[in-house]
């Protein structure tokens, strides 16, 4: 694949006008999102400023999509926090460069496995492992962020040591903090709920009124930073930041260290390029756009390296960045570009502006923007389809929250992938009978059909390999036995696509068993690359019966006694 700008391709002039505007509205909501951010991972607030310039602009020049904006966001920020929890103080230099290192190293080895063309491995986290890792994960951020609101420190990387510590702290709370936060809670709440709508009644077209209401939340903080700095409020202020731009170093960390956080890298690796990958996607989709996952993943990568080399943290797409991008009119990836030269401006010389940002209201801005991420609807779906997937969901969130983000999702990982086998490992069998009247062959439990005595058809409605193929041999042994009439043993392969070595040596089996029997084994509806693969080992040739195009082409040759819809 080219490395390339793809919006460089066929930009137009009239493009740059849509860009500018949709620029300043990523400046608006980088700001705060990411002051918050580098305080949720523990880190000085100027990191979160840091990584929104190189990897967005690193994002910019190999994403394939037009929209997406790539920065600090609430995932890899708590990811990193836990991760590092124990290893450092948060906020020291040795808890710099191990988040530096993550970053670092998530950001190789997703450049890596796209070298490698491993942008399939989006498909190892279910949508029930997602939701719930997601869904306990917000709730972990509120509860990591809650200290903050009472104007205290805490520290922990599970829900139970954060809810421990903060007990402990407690009695010490800050009445001013407590006050600037609930109030930002309220007026973010509010804001979130009613100023679209008031907007829209005042005459402000409904993209601009959505767009104002999602950049709420910096005036709130705005707000705040004045009634300190008017009220000289005894609060946690942002301070003072270093003007100039991200130093370009090396994130240098011992063997111990480097061998304690590869958990998370991995984990921090698979989990952003899914939720970053899943968004692009869903953005591509409204514009009639295509994204590239081996693309997306280079480029997550690269962005994640440079976070790593310019003093940064682990990036992620963020979904409200990337929708208040799309509603500010962005076309391409310039956006981006512009909104990270916009930040450079503001760490060479404006930096004094963020010194009396209440971190309360940082705080009250990270509660109000995760709280969403609590989706039940994925949940509530998985209860009414199949309760194991809900099972999945409901473990990976309260492993989130009594194990820690790292653990969960690679148990969540784990499980999802143990319920496919256990799925699988059971396939559904349906016998089949003629649909009277028609050329139709359904299951005889579902539908009024017709069979025949001395032939036994047989739908097998999975794939077959080694964790199912005993348990198919045994159930179509025990149907035969119930039918001591049949001679002609039919599988229906329509729903298989594929058939693994063990499953191969099985059928086999069965078919020199059935022989033995006086009973043949016939196939049909084969698919084709299932078809090669049973040439190639020459299983054809050992096949008692023959293998038909059809299910009642195969029933009509073999009533007749023929094979002749044998496939070559």
């Amino acid at each position: 694949m080219s490395y390339l700008p793809v919006w460089l391709r066929d930009y137009r002039r009239a493009d740059f006008s849509h860009d500018l505007v949709a620029s300043a509205t990523l400046l608006v909501l980088l700001v705060p999102q990411g002051l918050a951010y580098a305080l949720l991972a523990g880190l000085p607030p100027q990191a979160g400023l840091y990584a929104s310039i190189a990897p967005v602009l690193v994002y910019a020049l190999f994403g394939s999509s037009a929209t997406l904006s790539v920065g600090p966001a609430a995932l890899p920020s708590l990811m990193t926090a836990t991760a590092l929890a124990g290893l450092a103080v948060p906020g020291s230099a040795a808890w710099i460069a191990l988040a530096g290192a993550v970053a670092l190293l998530s950001g190789l080895l997703r450049v890596v496995l796209a070298w490698l063309r491993f942008g399939f491995v989006a498909n190892f986290l279910s949508q029930s492992v997602v939701g719930g890792f997601v869904a306990g994960s917000a709730v972990l951020i509120v509860l990591s962020q809650s200290p903050q609101l009472f104007g205290l420190t805490a520290h922990g990387a599970t829900a139970w040591q954060i809810a421990v510590s903060l007990v402990h702290a407690l009695p010490g709370y800050n009445p001013s903090a407590l006050a600037l936060s609930a109030a930002a809670l309220v007026l973010l709440l509010v804001g979130k709920r009613w100023l679209r709508p008031l907007l829209q009644r005042l005459g402000l077209p409904a993209a601009r009124a959505d767009l104002a209401a999602k950049a709420f939340p910096i005036v709130v903080v705005v707000l705040g930073g004045l009634v300190v700095q008017l009220g000289q409020l005894p609060v946690r202020v942002v301070g003072a930041l270093p003007n100039g731009l991200p130093p370009l170093s090396w994130p240098l960390i011992d063997l111990a260290g480097l061998q304690a956080i590869w958990p998370a890298v991995l984990a921090i690796a698979l989990v952003g390029f899914v939720d970053s990958y899943s968004l692009a996607q869903s953005l591509a989709l409204k514009r009639r756009e295509t994204v590239e996952p081996d693309r997306e993943l280079f480029a997550l990568g690269a962005a994640n390296t440079a976070a790593g080399l310019t003093g940064g943290f682990p990036v992620s797409a963020s979904f409200g960045r990337s929708a208040a991008n799309e509603l500010a009119g962005a076309r391409t990836q310039l956006a981006g570009v512009l909104a990270a030269g916009w930040m450079a401006l503001l760490l060479l010389g404006f930096t004094e502006l963020f010194a009396s940002l209440p971190l309360a209201v940082l705080a009250a801005t990270i509660v109000t923007a995760v709280s969403q991420m609590i989706d039940l609807s994925v949940l509530k779906l998985a209860w009414r389809y199949d309760r194991r997937d809900a099972l999945v969901y409901l473990t990976t969130a309260a492993c989130v929250l009594l194990l820690g983000v790292v653990d969960a999702i690679l148990l969540g990982v784990g499980l999802s992938l143990a319920l496919f086998i256990w799925r699988t490992s059971q396939p559904h069998l349906a016998v089949l009978g003629r649909v009277p009247g028609t050329e139709h062959y359904r299951n005889i439990l579902r539908y009024e059909a017709v069979t025949e005595p001395d032939i036994l058809a047989v739908r097998v409605d999975e794939s077959l390999y080694f964790a199912n193929i005993r348990f198919v041999r045994a159930a179509l042994v025990a149907l035969l036995r119930e039918r001591p009439a049949t001679r002609q043993l039919l599988l229906v392969l329509s729903a298989v696509n594929a058939i693994d070595v063990s499953a191969l040596q099985g059928l086999r089996e069965l078919n020199r068993g059935l022989r033995e029997q006086g009973v043949q084994l016939h196939l049909a509806v084969v698919k084709g690359p299932v078809m090669d693969q049973l040439k190639q080992s020459g299983f054809l040739d050992e096949l008692s019966g023959a293998v038909h195009l059809s299910t009642h082409a195969a029933m009509q040759a073999l009533k007749a006694g023929e094979n002749s819809d044998f496939i070559i």
